[in-house]
């Protein structure tokens, strides 16, 4: 085969090679980067890398990812609202404190001798998200993995209300 000849037919095949190479390499590479940015998004704080990063960035960052959007907004100003959900739960709503107080008296009670009030106290606690971060215990309540990291970070929901609302 003569030279020329060659080139004619070599030329443009090694061209189209290298675009359609180009082209699946560039497709993998971008599916990759986005599975990696999937990835990397941690699911809940005890995957979340808390290092270097502000109180606020924190607390704005449990508030976005562990369901207080559900019931909370939060205004420009950082001010805490209700969405339609969180109006309808607070309805009989007493406050955190009391709350706690009402799960502490029911632990020395089996459960067929709990009050309406205490049957509905303990089933917000679950739905309110307070479960997320403490678990009620036969003999107390206790801070699940997610409630000690984010006591080590300083950040219960009343602190987290507090550092949003600066």
């Amino acid at each position: 085969m003569n030279k020329p000849k060659f080139l004619r037919i070599a030329i443009p095949f090694f061209v189209s090679f290298s675009i359609v190479a180009g082209i699946i390499y560039w497709q993998r590479t971008n599916g990759q980067d986005n599975l990696s940015i999937e990835a990397a998004r941690p699911a809940s704080l005890l995957e979340y890398d808390a290092e270097g990063k502000s109180p606020r960035e924190i607390a704005k960052w449990i508030y976005d990812n562990h369901g207080c959007v559900s019931c909370h907004t939060l205004t420009s100003t950082g001010l805490f609202g209700l969405t339609p959900q969180g109006q309808a739960r607070a309805e009989d709503f007493e406050g955190c404190p009391e709350m706690l107080r009402t799960v502490w008296n029911t632990l020395v009670l089996a459960e067929k001798e709990w009050t309406q009030r205490q049957r509905r106290v303990r089933r917000d606690f679950v739905d309110f998200g307070c479960a997320l971060c403490h678990e009620v215990g036969p003999t107390g309540v206790g801070l699940t993995e997610i409630g000690a990291k984010a006591a080590l970070l300083h950040m219960s929901c009343s602190q987290v209300d507090s550092t949003l609302n600066q």
